[in-house]
């Protein structure tokens, strides 16, 4: 092979160094661009298992001995509140208020003492055998127990003779012998529970026991017991209830933001308080609705992780005293931090710990478009399965912004719910069916209107 000496021009020579430049640049912008892409896809598929990692954390912390049940004996809700204030400040949220409190008064009747139910001489078991209910004030005697027959509800004139009869000295409590009518039985117990007997008190049988929180008291005390304790042989009960009501209870709320380009917002709330004691009986709520907040939580963190500003201002909203008659998010509905009207949506998570039975958009056919929009995010993705939307409904926080004309969808998981109200309602047994594809599907809704 014979070699010819070739010769560049200097001009040539830099010409070629400055298109290698040029190219070396190019290349290197594109992996960067590359590496940010991975990283964006890594931090979404990895990132959420941290945020899973911090969900069950968050929930068994919610729903542990600390937070006395984030209720009104020793002021669960308010321990309950600090810790939550602390995470919102870690997370980076900002605040109307330097703690994010939202403050404001109810009143409340409590059981600071365990309650005391005897049938026949035979002690009972508080939040086993039975459950005071929450709206009987103190009280202590010994009386005779008379039955509802099966013949007093059916035949008309045996009810009517039965209404015209003094009850004011007895207890009274429905044989359910023979009756199996389960919509007649409803209704019977529904009566009782009005007292439309006037009865001393009354003796409501019941499948579970369901405890729950109430603002009033009435005149009577009333008794839940489980069907397999009581029986028509049951001809006396004594009783020792201690309560206490509160009457200017004073609780919070915690709303916290991320700015956007607009002060029209895009909300997302969740009730933090739970039932607390009856006595020395905690109900932990780590369904109901620690679940709820560590959603809220999560949605917090992950939109603060951005680094782009949301169009939209995001609103992270913790409400109290939803078990006793959503008094918080009524409350924030009667003096909002962000006008209601500005207000484009509000999603709302209760009980989102769960799923096996489905999904539940309630009030989600009160906002056909916004339904239609997490339909069509679902259908592309498969986030959530059995996701149905029903009407309206006054059963968590979203009720009265739906009365406010703010629109809403409460998110619910059906299925193994059997714990609700409970003081078995704990951490370890939550599966988070749905609780994942609930995150995605939200998340995508905002990034569309963002």
């Amino acid at each position: 092979m014979t070699l010819k000496a070739v010769y560049f021009k200097k001009s040539d020579c830099l010409e070629s160094n400055k298109r290698l430049i040029t190219t070396k640049k190019k290349l290197t912008i594109m992996m960067k661009k590359i590496c940010a892409l991975l990283c964006s896809v890594l931090f979404v598929t990895s990132g959420f298992a941290q945020d899973m990692d911090y969900t069950k954390q968050l929930v068994k912390k919610l729903s542990s001995d600390v937070f006395m049940g984030r209720g009104y004996v020793n002021k669960g809700d308010s321990i309950a509140a600090k810790y939550l204030s602390k995470e919102m400040k870690t997370i980076g949220l900002k605040g109307f208020s330097p703690n994010f409190y939202q403050s404001y008064s109810i009143s409340i009747n409590t059981f600071p003492q365990t309650p005391k139910l005897y049938l026949n001489g035979k002690e009972l078991r508080p939040a086993k055998d039975f459950i005071v209910s929450p709206s009987t004030t103190s009280c202590k005697e010994k009386v005779k127990v008379k039955w509802i027959s099966k013949n007093d509800l059916t035949n008309p004139w045996a009810l009517s003779g039965f209404m015209h009869k003094d009850h004011s000295k007895v207890f009274l409590a429905i044989d359910t012998t023979g009756l199996n009518n389960p919509e007649l039985f409803h209704f019977a117990q529904t009566m009782m529970q009005k007292n439309v007997f006037d009865a001393k008190g009354m003796l409501i049988i019941k499948e579970k026991l369901k405890f729950s929180a109430r603002t009033e008291t009435v005149d009577y005390p009333m008794f839940m017991l489980k069907s397999d304790v009581i029986s028509p042989d049951v001809k006396e009960i004594s009783y020792e209830v201690k309560s206490q009501f509160i009457e200017d209870y004073k609780t919070q709320n915690l709303i916290a933001y991320i700015p956007g380009e607009v002060d029209s917002c895009i909300m997302y709330s969740a009730h933090y308080d739970h039932l607390g004691f009856m006595g020395n009986k905690m109900y932990p709520g780590a369904n109901d609705n620690a679940s709820g907040v560590a959603m809220v939580l999560n949605l917090a963190k992950h939109f603060k992780s951005k680094k782009r500003k949301p169009h939209y201002t995001l609103v992270f909203a913790l409400f109290s005293a939803e078990e006793a008659g959503l008094k918080g998010a009524t409350y924030y509905t009667e003096n909002p931090l962000v006008p209601l009207e500005k207000t484009k949506m509000l999603f709302n998570f209760d009980m989102v710990g769960t799923g096996s039975e489905g999904l539940y958009l309630i009030n989600g056919k009160e906002v056909p478009e916004e339904t239609k929009k997490l339909n069509a995010i679902n259908e592309k993705n498969k986030y959530v399965f059995g996701m149905h939307a029903t009407g309206e409904s006054s059963s968590s926080d979203h009720a009265p912004f739906h009365d406010k004309a703010v629109k809403t969808i409460f998110f619910y998981t059906e299925g193994d719910n059997a714990d609700y109200h409970e003081t078995t309602d704990t951490a370890d047994k939550l599966p988070y069916t749905q609780f994942e594809g609930i995150f995605k599907l939200i998340r995508d809704y905002t990034d569309l209107r963002n």
